[in-house]
């Protein structure tokens, strides 16, 4: 019988509609289980499983495939966070035996995203929303936030992409591979089966004050609530890429699928295959149980 590590995420925005039992029951009898949970028991080791069920959001899973993207092993979503973008990309069960397509960030600081790594205007809500609101309210959690990160930002970058360098000082910078993010659809030139992404810069208004909060308004209404299909340069530029470098001139902190990291000098970002099975599992009509069971 082969091992099956499950993961709840206690700190997710919907971790009370989640358990153990639950996932046991959609996985079935092929397995035996060992339980974790997150933050009481720390850390989880992944060694020796053949199959791992994270229960949380976009960056509880984020965080387990940094770990196995590089190894032969099942992976089961169940999207217990407050946005679950990643889940959304696509509707429906993915069949075992299907790889995904994630970034990988090389630097001083390496990682790995599934689907964003931005730094700006807007992005630390993915990181500064409070756990407590996020069980009680949900996405309206995030209003608060939205608000106080409605500020001008000047992050001085210098980006190559296909040999064409763009040096400016921006207010967004965005690495995609998702056609939506923040839980606008925006991307509409995204392509799953692609490896391939695309970055969206806007750059930075004059001022941080007043003036420049009206300039910067007008690009972002354009990107996320219009949306973006052709390639573009400008204010806004928006390119497919297949790998890029970055040079920062400052460390810069950075969202990374909902999760607060840093980089600083030169980083470099291009798409791989995972070696993992990424199955990401639709919810069910049927209720969830909500007792935590332990093995």
């Amino acid at each position: 019988m082969e091992n099956c590590l499950i993961i709840i995420n206690q700190s997710a925005g919907g971790a009370e509609r989640i358990s153990f039992d639950y996932v046991k029951n959609r996985l079935g009898n092929r397995y035996q289980y060992t339980c974790h949970t997150i933050p009481t028991d720390g850390e989880p080791n992944t060694n020796g499983y053949e199959a791992i069920a994270v229960c949380g959001g976009d960056g509880t899973l984020t965080n387990l495939l940094a770990k196995v993207y590089d190894r032969q092993i099942d992976v089961f979503y169940f999207p217990s966070g407050t946005l679950n973008d990643k889940a959304k990309i696509k509707s429906g069960a993915k069949a075992c035996n299907s790889p995904a397509i994630i970034g990988r960030v090389s630097g001083e600081y390496p990682t790995v995203f599934s689907y964003v790594y931005a730094a700006g205007s807007f992005t630390p809500i993915g990181y500064t929303a409070n756990v407590k609101m996020k069980k009680r309210f949900g996405v309206l959690a995030y209003l608060g936030d939205v608000l106080k990160e409605y500020k001008v930002h000047h992050i001085s970058a210098e980006i190559e992409i296909d040999g064409k360098t763009y040096k400016d000082d921006y207010t967004l910078i965005m690495l995609l591979k998702s056609p939506r993010c923040f839980g606008f659809k925006f991307n509409k030139a995204y392509d799953e089966k692609s490896e391939s992404g695309h970055i969206v810069l806007i750059r930075a208004p004059k001022g941080k004050g007043l003036f420049g909060k009206i300039a910067m308004f007008f690009p972002f209404f354009r990107v996320f609530f219009i949306g973006l299909k052709k390639e573009r340069e400008g204010v806004i530029t928006f390119k497919r890429f297949d790998s890029l470098s970055v040079k920062l001139a400052g460390e810069t902190t950075f969202c990374r699928d909902g999760e607060r990291d840093k980089q600083s000098g030169d980083f470099s970002v291009n798409f791989v295959k995972t070696k993992c099975n990424l199955n990401i599992m639709p919810k069910t009509k049927t209720a969830l149980n909500n007792t935590k069971t332990a093995d």
